[in-house]
């Protein structure tokens, strides 16, 4: 296969990345997501899609999307498709061996800068667990009106870094119950919030880390992560980027990782959470031993 990815990059003018994977049909009536012509971002990719180690086999799945080599006219030289976190299968049925590739995290951090969505998702998996946020029993916080139960909701409250204005009212509602607040008790969290946070970059941060330290993925997408990005939804993009950039903590790099599920993630904010990124999931020292596949400049 290494000769062959030669002689198909060594050709190709672009790069696209299309919807839907091996079962996704013809590959001229797909949805185009992404398109690298540009000479420099063509040789980033084929970097990063062309050094790993192949697996001897194939992922059972048929892929979520599909990167296609076009030549100069706009033949097709070669398509393979993407399996969850950093795994390519070039032309799978004439090969049949995955690729792993050597640095998955920039090659999804690439794939968000060119606006293919979904890409932030796949850091979700990774973050969990470095991040120790596996959910336990009970999936959602519980609500506590006194005694210990009280206590050990403005604990747990405390612990998500919920800003302590907040304790009183939400301790009263279990997380599933937070997600559901009515018109009312949603401006009344609100507006507690914007007094004690007035800064918007400030508050777009504290809820960045709030939702990022949500346990997933009962808390965080149906929980009490509903509320948390309710309350986002009122900030303004600069706000998030800005708050982002001068984060740099896992957690925040969580709760983007979150609201991009719901909200999408655009170039400035992908660039703002990178370097947290890289920084937690850096190129590994060697992602397998199997058969190199980096193909000869």
């Amino acid at each position: 296969m290494i000769d062959w990815l030669d002689g198909v990059w060594s050709r190709a003018v672009a790069v696209q990345v299309l919807d839907g994977g091996e079962d996704g049909g013809d590959l001229d009536r797909r949805e185009l997501l992404a398109e690298v012509s540009q000479p420099q971002a063509l040789a980033r990719a084929r970097e990063l899609m062309t050094a790993g180690t192949f697996t001897g086999g194939i992922c059972r799945c048929l892929g979520g999307m599909t990167v296609v080599l076009r030549d100069a006219g706009g033949a097709v030289l070669g398509a393979a498709s993407v399996h969850g976190y950093g795994t390519l299968s070039w032309e799978r049925s004439r090969f049949r061996d995955d690729l792993e590739v050597a640095d998955p995290a920039a090659l999804h951090l690439f794939l968000a800068e060119q606006g293919v969505p979904g890409q932030l998702a796949q850091f979700h998996a990774d973050l969990v667990g470095l991040l120790g946020l596996r959910e336990g029993t009970p999936q959602f916080r519980q609500a506590g009106r006194e005694g210990k139960a009280l206590a050990e909701a403005r604990r747990v409250l405390a612990a998500r870094r919920v800003p302590a204005v907040l304790h009183g009212p939400l301790s009263a509602v279990s997380g599933q119950q937070a997600a559901e607040l009515d018109g009312a008790r949603l401006d009344a969290i609100r507006a507690l919030l914007v007094a004690d946070v007035p800064d918007p970059v400030a508050r777009a941060g504290v809820l960045l880390e709030w939702l990022g330290r949500l346990p997933a993925e009962a808390e965080a997408f149906w929980g009490e992560g509903v509320l948390v990005r309710r309350l986002l939804a009122d900030l303004s993009g600069q706000d998030l980027v800005a708050a982002v950039a001068g984060s740099g903590s896992g957690h925040v790099a969580m709760g983007v990782v979150h609201w991009s599920r719901w909200h999408g993630a655009d170039a400035s904010l992908v660039a703002a959470v990178a370097p947290t990124l890289r920084r937690l999931f850096p190129p590994p020292a060697g992602r397998g031993r199997r058969r190199p596949a980096r193909v000869r400049p």
